[in-house]
């Protein structure tokens, strides 16, 4: 169970106010995942690029956008430019990865990685009127 300091935390951090809170505290799963927050700092969240071409924004085969177990971009580690194609077809991968990866910290296992956790970015690719194609996976990683 979280203490009253956790939760006094959380609700500074999340800046909400009281009947906002009271609604945030129903769901046991936030309550959970609050208990197990440092846990879930221990893992990351990583889209590797496995092939590109014509991708403006300069992605290549090996780049990685990397997230905390949490969910939140970790700037420092991704590259420069990050193309916004690519974000929006990640974050459902990214939230089975997280749903992956919170079940087995409450179970007490390593998470199991995602099933079908290839996907590619918004352009049709040049053959198709668009520029290019940017194709990831994504996968959890410990440390």
């Amino acid at each position: 169970m979280a203490d009253d300091t956790m939760l006094q935390l959380a609700k500074d951090m999340l800046g909400y106010d009281d009947k906002q809170w009271k609604a945030w505290q129903s769901n046991p799963r936030n309550l959970q995942i609050l208990e197990n927050f440092e846990a879930l700092q221990q893992y990351k969240i990583v889209a590797e690029i496995k092939s590109a071409y014509g991708c403006a924004a300069g992605h290549k085969a090996g780049d990685r956008i990397v997230l905390g177990g949490d969910g939140a971009l970790l700037c420092k580690e991704n590259p420069e430019k990050v193309c916004i194609g690519i974000l929006s077809p990640m974050s459902g991968h990214v939230g089975a990865a997280m749903d992956k990866l919170f079940d087995a910290i409450l179970k007490g296992e390593e998470p199991e990685q995602v099933p079908m956790n290839n996907f590619h970015c918004i352009d049709v690719g040049v053959d198709h009127g668009g520029w290019g194609e940017v194709v990831a996976e994504v996968k959890i990683e410990k440390g």
